[in-house]
């Protein structure tokens, strides 16, 4: 079984109604496996408010959009 390294954290920003998408594997320091304390403390230090906002990291960057779904 392959245990997937975080390459991504993507967040639902509620207070200002945006998607952001981070790559963190290979960027500088970012190389790491993040747990829930130091992906806090990157989005703190990326300006998210934690409270208004969901996030989560994956290793795929794909991002499925269907903009059609409400045309009739």
């Amino acid at each position: 079984m392959k245990i997937e390294t975080a390459k991504y954290i993507t967040v639902l920003d509620g207070e200002i109604g945006v998607v952001f998408q981070y790559g963190i594997s290979n960027v500088g320091t970012w190389n790491w496996n993040p747990d829930n304390e130091s992906c806090e403390e990157f989005l703190t230090n990326v300006g998210h408010n934690l409270t208004n906002c969901q996030w989560m990291v994956h290793e795929n960057n794909d991002i499925v959009a269907h903009p059609d779904i409400n045309n009739e």
